[in-house]
């Protein structure tokens, strides 16, 4: 054997040994689920599903799996015990339950679908607002005695930095498509525009009615509701005279008398991996390299989960941003297996980068010139992200959606007073009129002419894209967008999607549209990434950067002008 050989064959060994000792630590701190061996009756006992976490579309990835429970994950597992013997259905949301708006929404309708003649209750403890969505759907809910929720009403809040970068002597342009194409003010402004601070009363407005309609049970009233978040953060006695729940409870005591036999839910995909043979380390150590293997269909519905800023490249980071490389590699994969038979793209997107938004939009189109393509919209699918979602056939949201914003922007920094006050000279020669044009001169009027120029073009493919995907006339595309944002009931009303709807109507509609009338398996992409996408290195030394820090870093060092399809919002 050579040395080389024996470098790694020793390297493999004492990794998986590392990971055995920890995996068998882990092991060892489970608990066993509670319940009886024989299956109860169909009105016998009680199953207890915890939820935690924002459930959000696509989590970001850590380096054993997927971290967080997904949006998906967590409606399968809803359905499954919506579908147990058991009537009485417990959802422990006592853990930092914190969903988004629209993942409530998705939530409460898969209850509402299937509990049928169950009876459930949600255990509720330092909550938000949209968990009250969730709620609405049961049939009952307490809290602890000695809990905490906070229903207070929804807030979004904008920092301005212009001020603070002017101590440094640093300025940056925007030139912008509509004054409602906002995102920049972050850089220019050190307080929103007069449109901005409208747009963003009017669309917390907008989903607060929508939290306000969605949240109502029982006797409860708008009225109450309002009178419920003048007291926040509630106490259990301030919850329970408010409405907000119907008993209070010592958590622990109280889930152990309820119906009987009690079993706790557990996703046969957490189970501890296998590590007590070599065979069982040589698996787990292949599926943190490469990911985990997946059973193929003869028929499948596939689901892409596209969450995160649009950035340039050829690597995406799931959950984290979409990259057009390896996203449009995807979807053309996708246009040649012959086993999917129709898509669903869920979108959760601020957008980012026009150029790579123009390139996922039409690796879409190209799918969608082959088999059905349904979109659906999550808690923001807005410029970039309503960019690539509009090229579906079908385009589906919540109530609670942020999308719209179609327009765009470039910003264009100018370091000239940084220079001046470093004492920084430049010398110049150049061979034609703009040859140093976003060079590091000061701004003038022939900076702003050309990159104007730049954002009406983007800005009108843009538009026009809409207007021919969505059949919307041109003219009335013009007044839609400017950047302006819609919540999902007006984005319904303007044609601007095609209705409402679930991840389980979602499939529907697509199976309908690819003319199959029985379920199908479902396949989740993009599929899980190896060790070192999760680990954030694929392609910094440094690990994950956040994406709007590194969206901004690429506008500041650009040599050219880099255009933006990009909504600086997040519910």
């Amino acid at each position: 054997m050579c040395s080389r050989c024996r470098i790694h064959r020793s390297w493999l060994l004492a990794s998986c040994a590392v990971l055995w000792l920890a995996a068998g630590a882990l092991a060892g701190a489970e608990a066993a689920p509670a319940g009886a061996a024989a299956e109860p009756s169909p009105r016998d006992g009680t199953v207890i599903l915890r939820l935690d976490g924002t459930i959000s579309l696509r989590p970001q990835e850590n380096l054993f799996g997927a971290g967080d429970v997904s949006l998906y994950e967590a409606t399968m597992q809803l359905r499954s015990v919506l579908r147990s013997p058991e009537r009485n259905v417990v959802l422990d949301c006592s853990h930092g339950f914190l969903p988004t708006l629209s993942s409530a929404e998705e939530l409460a309708a898969v209850i509402t679908a299937g509990k049928g003649h169950k009876h459930l209750t949600m255990l509720i403890d330092g909550t938000n607002n949209q968990a009250m969505v969730v709620a609405a759907a049961c049939d009952e809910v307490v809290m602890p005695e000695a809990g905490l929720i906070e229903v207070d009403g929804l807030a979004l809040s904008s920092y301005y930095f212009a001020d603070a970068l002017a101590k440094l002597g640093i300025q940056f342009h925007a030139v912008i498509s509509g004054e409602h194409k906002t995102a920049p003010e972050a850089l220019t402004r050190s307080g929103p525009s007069p449109a901005g601070a409208a747009e963003l009363t009017d669309l917390v407005k907008g989903l607060d009615d929508v939290l306000v309609r969605e949240s109502l049970r029982g006797a409860m009233s708008a009225g109450d509701l309002a009178a419920a978040r003048a007291r926040s953060p509630q106490t259990s006695s301030t919850a329970l005279s408010s409405k907000l729940v119907d008993a209070t409870v010592e958590p622990d005591g109280w889930l152990a008398s309820r119906p009987g036999p009690i079993r706790t839910y557990k996703d046969k995909k957490d189970s501890s991996p296998d590590l007590s043979s070599l065979p069982g380390i040589i698996e787990f150590w292949s599926q943190l390299m490469q990911g985990p293997s997946q059973e193929k269909h003869p028929k499948v519905v596939a689901v892409v989960e596209l969450a995160g800023e649009i950035v340039e490249g050829d690597g995406s980071e799931p959950g984290v941003n979409i990259a057009p490389g390896d996203t449009c590699r995807m979807f053309d994969n996708l246009a040649a297996d012959p086993r999917v038979v129709a898509v669903v793209v869920c979108i959760d997107s601020p957008g980012g980068s026009a150029e790579a938004s123009d390139r996922i939009h039409h690796a879409i189109k190209r799918l969608e010139a082959k088999k059905p393509v349904v979109a659906l919209f999550d808690s923001l699918a807005a410029s970039g992200g309503y960019y690539i979602g509009c090229a579906a056939q079908q385009i589906l949201v919540h109530h609670g959606t942020i999308t719209g914003s179609i327009g765009v922007f470039a910003v264009a920094p100018d370091l000239s007073s940084a220079l001046d006050h470093l004492g920084v000279h430049r010398f110049l020669v150049s061979s034609g009129p703009r040859g140093d044009i976003f060079g590091l001169g000061p701004w003038n009027d022939e900076k702003e002419a050309a990159l104007r120029a730049v954002v009406s073009d983007t800005d009108q493919r843009f538009q026009a894209l809409v207007a021919s995907c969505r059949h919307i006339p041109s003219a009335t595309v013009a007044l839609l967008a400017g950047g302006r944002v819609y919540d999902g009931d007006d984005a319904v009303k303007l044609q601007l999607a095609d209705g409402f709807g679930t991840l389980s109507s979602a499939i529907a509609s697509a199976r309908a549209l690819a003319h199959e009338p029985e379920p199908l398996p479902v396949e989740r992409y993009p599929q899980r990434s190896g060790l070192m996408a999760r680990l954030g290195l694929a392609e910094t030394f440094l690990g994950p950067i956040p994406t709007s820090l590194r969206l901004w870093g690429e506008i500041a060092q650009s040599r050219l002008p880099v255009v933006m399809a990009w909504i600086n919002i997040r519910p």
